[in-house]
């Protein structure tokens, strides 16, 4: 009885870490307020708060290994999550923007320190269909988290701008349950376990970087431009755009509880039905004239994503390469480094349409999603 509890409380130990990975972009509805408040600086640059964290996070990712092996597993994770608590919040508390650019950037690196090491965790701990159970949990976690921030965030942005940081108190409580139920790992067990008769050929994990690179891009596009969309199209607030954002969540959350049985219905056509549905969710948002679609259509966007990443995590477990935390990394790295992109990867296609307007950019979103549904299916007829 009481070794079953211990099982449970790890599995619910590394989960609740999960929560704050995706906890960036919760304060995306602050965006047109803190424009307001920082009106000397461009929008392009207030939009970068929300994908800073992106670019340390990738930076963190491909040192966390290496911090990892220097001083343990266990504490590499604490310390990111420590880092997340202090620098989450850091903003609710000075009006220096480049103070708070530096928090945000700071809050990536933190994210970083854990986010593909909870991948090797599990890989340390679990096997076979618990395993890929435990990567979709993972990802219904991520949604869970990125919900209560993100509608936390959204109440108190009707106090000011500053008070949505505080939701990354979250950070606190999560940090005691991996401090006292997660064990300490032994380095060279953990890379022996993980290594063994691997193999040297990272080819195909480079293929499934390029392609996070590019999913991630296009999808972070939803998350900084959907409130500026709404307010200027007049039918929804800022506080509305939380409400999309959470929607998001959820959809991630359901896809992330459902993927092994999407997994074993779909199979290779999985990632084909996510980019599908992407597509439909941004056509949705660049013809929608109120809340209610671009809300429905956060809920497909989140369900959509997470059966991609999680999808390419799998692919990314099947090639066996002898160091997996570096192909994990690399992944990580690579979807990071999109999302840090994506103000300027918006920038990219508002020029190649020739139109500042935002629907034809959600239009330009979703032809780009039907062009990889077309590119995957193609691909996957072709292998077979």
């Amino acid at each position: 009885m009481r070794k079953k509890l211990e099982e449970s409380m790890l599995k619910i130990a590394l989960l609740s870490v999960s929560l704050l990975v995706a906890s960036a972009p919760a304060i995306n509805a602050n965006i047109p307020a803190m424009a307001k408040a920082f009106p000397n600086v461009p929008l392009s640059t207030v939009e970068l708060l929300t994908t800073i964290s992106s670019m340390f996070l990738m930076i963190s990712v491909l040192t966390s290994s290496f911090i990892a092996r220097k001083i343990g597993y266990k504490q590499t994770i604490l310390l990111g999550i420590i880092i997340v608590a202090i620098f989450g919040t850091l903003p609710a508390f000075t009006h220096s923007f480049w103070l708070i650019m530096i928090s945000r950037a700071l809050l990536g690196y933190g994210i970083g320190l854990f986010n593909s090491l909870l991948v090797t965790m599990i890989s340390y701990f679990y096997h076979g269909e618990i395993r890929t159970s435990l990567f979709g949990m993972q990802s219904a976690f991520e949604g869970l988290g990125g919900i209560f921030i993100t509608f936390v965030a959204g109440q108190l942005l009707k106090i000011n701008w500053q008070a949505p940081f505080y939701a990354y108190l979250l950070a606190v409580p999560v940090i005691l349950l991996f401090f006292i139920f997660v064990p300490n790992v032994q380095v060279e067990k953990k890379d022996e376990h993980i290594n063994e008769d691997g193999n040297n050929n990272y080819k195909g994990v480079l293929g499934y970087t390029f392609v996070i690179f590019i999913v991630s891009m296009l999808y972070m596009i939803m998350g900084i431009k959907v409130s500026t969309l709404m307010t200027s199209k007049g039918y929804g607030q800022a506080s509305d755009a939380s409400l999309v954002i959470i929607a998001l969540g959820i959809g991630s959350m359901v896809s992330g509880s459902m993927f092994g049985s999407i997994l074993r219905k779909c199979k290779q056509y999985t990632i084909t039905l996510g980019f599908i549905l992407l597509s439909i969710a941004m056509f949705l948002i660049g013809v929608a004239q109120s809340t209610g679609i671009v809300i429905f259509s956060g809920f497909v966007i989140g369900f959509a994503f997470r059966n991609v990443f999680p999808y390419l995590i799998h692919k990314i477990n099947e090639q066996k390469v002898r160091n997996a935390s570096l192909a994990t990394s690399l992944f990580l790295a690579g979807s990071n480094l999109g999302s840090f992109l994506s103000p300027y990867g918006a920038i990219l296609l508002q020029k190649l349409i020739k139109t500042n307007d935002l629907s034809r950019l959600f239009y330009a979103d979703g032809v780009c999603f039907c062009l990889l549904a077309i590119g995957t299916l193609f691909i996957v007829k072709k292998v077979k």
